[in-house]
C-alpha cells in the first residue's frame, strides 16, 4: 500500500491526492478565516471596484520583485502561499518579514509536492515565487474574476471556501492554442476585508494536473 522511495515512505498518487483532499476539508472547518461572522460576500462587480487598486499594487509588487511593498500589503496573519489551487494546512504561511526579505533570504523550504511525481518542492523564496507565483505577466491576463467561482481544472478549487467573507481574484492566462489549451495557467490573490481595508492573505497557482 506504501512505496520506500529513497529511504522515505510514500503514499500511491490517488491515495495521497484522496488525504490531501480530506486535510483540506478539515482545515477549512476547523481553521477558519477570522473575519466577522456578519459580513456578507460581495457580489462580483462590488468586489471588483473594492479590490482592483490593491490587486494593480499587488501586480505590479511581483512583477518588479519589490517584496517590501509586497509586505505592506500583507495582513496581521501573514501570507499563505500554495504551488496549486488547494488550500489546506500543509500549505507554507510566510510572515511579513518573511516576504520583505524573500529576495535575500537563502533558507531552503518544502513548500509541497509536485504534481504527478509527489517530489518535494524545495526552494527559496525568490527561487519559489519565481517558479509558482510570478510565471507569466498577469497584467496582462485575458480574464479577471472577483468572486466568481470557477473550478478550471481537476484539483479542487477551494479558495473561496477559505475566504467566504473576503475577495478571491483569478487571473486567467489562456493557452495559445487548441493544441495547448491545457497550457492555461492562473493565479489567485486572495484578501480579507476589515474596517482597515483590504489584506492579501493567500496566493494560489492553478494550473491543469495530472
Amino acid at each position: 500500500m506504501f512505496r520506500q522511495i529513497d529511504g522515505n515512505i510514500r503514499m500511491p498518487g490517488r491515495l495521497e491526492t484522496l488525504m490531501k483532499h480530506i486535510l483540506a476539508f478539515l482545515f477549512l472547518c476547523l481553521a477558519p478565516i477570522a473575519q466577522s461572522a456578519a459580513a456578507a460576500p460581495l457580489e462580483p462587480d462590488a468586489a471588483r471596484q473594492a479590490a482592483q487598486g490593491v490587486v494593480a499594487e499587488v501586480l505590479d509588487a511581483l512583477a518588479r520583485k519589490d517584496f517590501t511593498k509586497l509586505a505592506s500589503s500583507i495582513g496581521e496573519e501573514g501570507l499563505i502561499v500554495s504551488p496549486y489551487v488547494m488550500i489546506d494546512g500543509g500549505d507554507v504561511r510566510l510572515s511579513r518579514a518573511e516576504v520583505e526579505n524573500c529576495a535575500t533570504n537563502p533558507q531552503m523550504r518544502r513548500w509541497g509536492e509536485k504534481d504527478g511525481s509527489g517530489d518535494p518542492i524545495e526552494a527559496n523564496c525568490s527561487r519559489y515565487f519565481h517558479e509558482f507565483v510570478w510565471n507569466a505577466d498577469y497584467r496582462k491576463a485575458n480574464e479577471v474574476l472577483y468572486n466568481e467561482p470557477r473550478q478550471r481544472g481537476n484539483e479542487i478549487n477551494n479558495n473561496h471556501e477559505f475566504a467566504p467573507n473576503g475577495i478571491v481574484v483569478e487571473l486567467h492566462i489562456r493557452g495559445k492554442s487548441i493544441e495547448t489549451e491545457l497550457e492555461w495557467k492562473i493565479l489567485r490573490l486572495i484578501f480579507r476585508r476589515s474596517d482597515q481595508g483590504l489584506s492579501l492573505i493567500a496566493i494560489t497557482r492553478d494550473v491543469w494536473t495530472i
